[in-house]
């Protein structure tokens, strides 16, 4: 499989990590998920034991239905202190009670006859209306009867009234009408489903005590307070006013509502109280920071007080992303990741939801919340759990209850919602920015490394090209590997191949030079052989014939002892691997072997010295030996009679040096890394003859040991340009 192949196999792997990314995201957020419910249940249970010292708020008959729509609601607001019920509306202007119009009613406002507006507030347990109704025509605005009278007398037809319709805490709804007194007194009476007058068995009709009020009259119409206990209004209530003029000698009836029907319960508006400003700032404290709810409820599931943050992250905000890049100069990641967005999102939205769960709307007026959640709280006990919507890749709510508890009664919950498109976001995020960087890396690791690549193949082909130039059909090598100058692996092996390819040319040259050696050294013997046998053939003289014999037998024994030296070095490379080595004073065997070279060599002085004493080696002794004595072989070869041959031994670091020096010809600096290797030898300077043969091989049998005992053996011309030395270096046993 060629090279490119295999990168482009690697970076399909470095591929997969993109992959990764992905699944590590989700583990990671997993435990945020879990760090979060932790923390909405941590902020329920911090509600929760605020609230329970506050139990008077969940004694109350208020509730705080949820209402996002501003425009469809009443506000009840708290009174500083208590009005007067005495049909006088001036004192409401220091409650700083907003003032709210009826608009609803047939007509636009400019056509009708009346119009109304009001304020609500609530002090204790009670609720405050004011009315002020401005109406053109008085025609059955006070009927001038006694209460009694009136009352028997009273039926449906139509006169000046007020109309209430509510929603009351227990969820029931019910509707009255108000109607004035000659006193200034007002009295409340039920409505029948059907929006009738109730009446009893008897036939009287139904009374509301608990509603009561003072009318006064004034120019251009009325003004009227209405006092009601907090329990007869929950979460809805709707205002009406009933006015009936005399036109065209008819009676005409115009009713102006603030709601659109104030007989359907559903059309009426929602009520809202706020909490007190200490409930409110216990809320505004600990309220969630992005896309959450929060739910105060009473055992009857009724909401006392909440609030919500439903911001949300839009991650697709194009515009409002640019103008954070430009208003952050310089900001090299977002301009980026803007950048990558159009390319990165659409991959990503295939598997990963960005965090786009939205809390479901609740209709207008809600007043209870019952929830799965709740009902444990109220049990006592608390929960929190994720719900994931479907087909949703972890996006949903947290939901969280604890129970609010008064010593050892359970006396209301509180429920946090969040959801979790903040976590989803920042793994969404992470990831976008973490795939486009990975996506940068993979094309730059791609183009870079295609391109050294290219320069690998490149030269690599090349290196391969010339390896096989090198070489001709018939394996000679015939020319050279031009070695690289990098200090990559390439480099390295171009250097490697270039060096074996000058050691095999030189090799080569070796063996060419090898044969010329040998048939040089046996032509001479064969030649003498030959000769002396062609002459004692043609010879008739025994005393000449014996000397023809001797003559051919000393040219036997000369190639006798040649195959004999050619085979004592490859005996001597065998026997080596074999040889045990023992550690021993190299001194004390020198001292020995000297005394029997002055005994062989006498012709020659020895002189010895030991710059220290012992020097512990461990060698094999008879493979030292052989060495040395080769070395003081060659050195009386090569050395004029009656000259000194010295031997030193000397510790240089962690290394035991022996120097054989001798007085003769110097050998040329070219030859010397050369006269080590086998059947080499130049014996035009020697001063020794012989006619036994030379063949080279005895210093190349001194490599061979030196190299055995983990040394080396180098030689040198002497500084005074008198001799040579060889040394040669094994290590120190210490």
């Amino acid at each position: 499989m060629r090279l490119k192949i295999k990168f482009n196999l690697a970076l399909l792997v470095l591929a997969l990590v993109p992959l990764l990314s992905i699944f590590f995201a989700q583990a990671l957020m997993e435990r945020m998920l879990e760090t979060q419910k932790e923390s909405v249940l941590t902020t329920a249970r911090a509600l929760s034991l605020a609230y329970a010292d506050r139990p008077e708020i969940f004694t109350s008959d208020a509730v705080t239905p949820f209402a996002p729509d501003v425009t469809s609601r009443i506000e009840i607001t708290p009174l500083s202190g208590q009005p007067e019920i005495d049909g006088k509306i001036d004192d409401w202007e220091s409650y700083m009670v907003q003032s709210v119009p009826l608009e609803y009613g047939f007509g636009s406002p400019s056509d009708r006859s009346v119009s109304a507006r009001y304020r609500v507030g609530s002090y204790g347990k009670a609720i405050y209306l004011a009315i002020e109704v401005e109406a053109r025509s008085s025609y059955k605005r006070f009927p001038e009867q006694a209460i009694s009278e009136f009352e028997q007398n009273l039926n449906d037809d139509a006169v000046d009234q007020i109309l209430l319709s509510t929603v009351d805490v227990d969820g029931q709804f019910r509707q009255f009408h108000i109607k004035p007194h000659n006193s200034g007194q007002l009295s409340a009476y039920v409505l029948d489903r059907n929006g009738l007058l109730l009446r009893d068995e008897a036939g009287n009709v139904v009374r509301e005590w608990d509603i009561r009020g003072e009318v006064r009259a004034r120019t251009g119409g009325y003004d009227l307070e209405i006092k009601m206990y907090r329990s007869a209004v929950g979460p809805a209530l709707g205002l009406g006013v009933m006015n009936v003029a005399w036109m065209l000698g008819q009676p005409k009836v115009e009713v102006i509502r603030s709601c659109e029907s104030l007989a359907d319960p559903l059309r009426l508006q929602a009520v809202f109280e706020p909490s007190s400003r200490e409930v409110q700032n216990v809320i505004k404290q600990l309220a969630r920071s992005e896309e959450s709810r929060i739910w105060v409820v009473d055992t009857e599931r009724r909401i006392i007080a909440h609030a919500e943050n439903l911001k949300s992250v839009d991650l697709n905000a194009e515009d409002q992303d640019l103008i954070n890049v430009n208003r952050s100069s310089g900001n090299l990641i977002e301009g980026f990741v803007l950048f990558v967005a159009p390319i990165v999102r659409p991959l990503l939205n295939l598997w990963i939801d960005p965090g786009t769960y939205q809390f479901p709307e609740l209709p207008s007026g809600t007043w209870q919340k019952k929830n799965p959640e709740i009902d444990v709280a109220l049990n006592g006990k608390a929960v929190a759990q994720l719900v994931r919507e479907p087909n949703e890749e972890g996006g949903g709510v947290i939901s969280a209850a604890y129970p609010v508890e008064v010593g050892d009664s359970v006396v209301g919950a509180v429920f946090v919602q969040e959801t979790t498109n903040k976590i989803l976001a920042m793994r969404y995020q992470t990831l976008e920015l973490l795939i486009a960087f990975m996506l940068v890396v993979l094309l730059s690791y791609a183009l870079i490394q295609g391109a050294l690549v290219r320069s690998v193949s490149k030269r690599l082909d090349d290196l391969s090209d010339q390896t096989k130039n090198a070489f001709d059909k018939d394996g000679k090598i015939v020319g050279r590997i031009i070695p690289h100058e990098s200090r990559d692996e390439i480099g390295v092996l171009s250097r490697s191949l270039s060096s074996i390819s000058i050691r095999l040319k030189d090799y080569t040259q070796y063996l060419e030079n090898l044969s010329r050696r040998l048939s040089h050294e046996l032509n001479t013997p064969i030649a003498v052989v030959r000769s002396s046998l062609e002459l004692l053939s043609k010879t008739a003289s025994k005393e000449q014939s014996q000397v023809y014999m001797e003559r051919a037998a000393g040219g036997i024994r000369r190639l006798d002892n040649l195959v004999k030296r050619m085979s004592e070095a490859s005996a001597l490379e065998a026997s080596l691997t074999s040889e045990e080595l023992e550690v021993i004073d190299l001194c004390a065997l020198v001292t020995v072997s000297v005394e029997e070279y002055q005994a062989a060599y006498g012709g020659h002085q020895f002189k010895v010295v030991f710059a220290e004493s012992p020097l512990r080696v461990k060698v094999s002794p008879e493979a030292f030996r052989q060495m040395l004595d080769k070395l003081i072989e060659n050195a009386n070869e090569f050395s004029e009679p009656g000259s000194s041959i010295d031997i030193a031994l000397s510790l240089i670091g962690s290394e035991v040096m022996l120097q054989v020096t001798n007085q003769g010809p110097l050998i040329p600096v070219e030859q010397q890394a050369q006269i080590f290797d086998s059947m080499v030898s130049d014996r035009r300077h020697t001063t020794q003859s012989s006619e036994q043969g030379h063949l080279g091989l005895g210093l190349y049998i001194v490599r061979l040991v030196a190299q055995f005992h983990g040394g080396k053996v180098s030689v040198r011309n002497r500084p005074d340009q008198d001799g040579v030395t060889f040394e040669v270096t094994i290590p120190h046993q210490v």
